[in-house]
C-alpha cells in the first residue's frame, strides 16, 4: 500500500467538495490516510498549483500519492495523468500542472490514466469520480501499470516561460507566486541561484522598476522600504521587505516577469 494520498486543489471549504472527494477516498480506500496539501489555490490557477505541487513534494516520503485538481479543462479532451518521479505519484490534468516537478532531474513514468468509459463519472467533477477512484487504486495496492498506457514524458502539456533566463550579467525571471504576506517568490531555485546572486556585487531589480536589492538572511534584517531577495523556505529566492509586502509596493503579481542586474551600472 502507498503511503497516503495528499490532496491539492482549488475547490475551497464554502462547498462541499473536498468532503465529497474524501468520500470518494472512504468509500474506494476506507483504511487510506488522506492529507490536505491546500485546498485554496485560485480557481484555474495551473501556476500557483504546480508551485505548490513541487515546492511541497520533498516534505513527503516515498510513496506519496498526490492527487492534484486544479482543472479548468474538466469533462472536456484533456489527459488524466500518472506521474511516477522521485519515488512518489503524482496524480493530475495534463494541463501544465506538472511542469515545475518535470523540471528536475532524475527518471520520471507517465502514463494516460483518462478512462475509456465516464458514463457513472460526473462530466464537472471529476476529482470525485475519476482522481479519487484512481488514486484508491494504488493506496490499495494497484500496480501503476494496470491503470493506463505508458506515454512519452514528452508529451506532458508544460507552463511556458517557467525557466529562468540568465545572460552575463542579467537574470531574467518569474513570479512564480505571492504569498499572503507579499513575498514575491520567483523561479530562481535557491541550489541553483542563491550564491550567484545573494554574493553579487550590489545586485539590482532592473524591471519592473530599477532599485537597489539587499540580499539578506532574514526579514528582519532588512531596513524600512528596503527591498531585499533571500533564500526562501520553499527552496526559491524571494524578493521580500520587512512588515510590508514587495508585491504591492513593486506592482507585481503572479506571472509577471523581473530582470536582475547582478552589478550596478554607472
Amino acid at each position: 500500500m502507498a503511503a497516503f494520498a495528499v490532496l491539492l486543489t482549488d475547490f475551497g471549504f464554502a462547498d462541499p467538495y473536498v468532503g465529497q472527494m474524501k468520500g470518494a477516498f472512504a468509500l474506494h480506500a476506507p483504511e487510506a490516510r488522506v492529507l490536505d496539501l491546500c485546498h485554496q489555490v485560485e480557481p484555474f490557477n495551473i501556476l500557483q498549483a504546480a508551485f505548490f505541487l513541487e515546492s511541497s513534494r520533498k516534505h513527503f516520503p516515498e510513496g506519496t500519492v498526490f492527487v492534484a485538481v486544479v482543472d479548468p479543462g474538466v469533462g472536456g479532451d484533456r489527459r488524466i495523468v500518472l506521474l511516477e518521479k522521485h519515488r512518489q505519484f503524482f496524480l493530475a490534468p495534463d494541463n501544465g500542472l506538472l511542469t515545475l516537478v518535470m523540471q528536475h532531474g532524475g527518471g520520471s513514468r507517465v502514463r494516460d490514466v483518462t478512462p475509456a468509459w465516464r458514463r457513472e463519472a460526473s462530466a464537472t467533477f471529476h476529482g470525485r469520480d475519476i482522481f479519487a477512484p484512481l488514486a484508491a487504486k494504488l493506496l490499495t495496492g494497484a500496480p501503476p501499470e494496470r491503470l493506463g498506457e505508458e506515454v512519452n514524458p514528452h508529451t506532458l502539456v508544460r507552463l511556458p516561460g517557467l525557466e529562468p533566463v540568465h545572460t552575463d550579467a542579467v537574470v531574467d525571471a518569474m513570479v512564480l507566486h505571492v504569498d499572503r504576506f507579499g513575498n514575491c517568490l520567483l523561479n530562481l531555485e535557491c541550489e541553483a541561484y542563491a550564491n550567484m546572486i545573494l554574493k553579487a556585487r550590489d545586485p539590482v531589480l532592473a524591471t519592473p522598476v530599477e532599485m537597489p536589492l539587499q540580499p539578506a538572511f532574514t526579514y528582519e534584517k532588512l531596513e524600512p522600504g528596503q527591498v531585499g531577495v533571500l533564500k526562501g523556505s520553499q527552496g526559491y529566492l524571494e524578493l521580500a521587505m520587512n512588515k510590508e509586502s514587495a508585491a504591492s509596493v513593486l506592482g507585481l503579481a503572479p506571472g509577471a516577469t523581473v530582470r536582475l542586474r547582478l552589478e550596478r551600472h554607472g
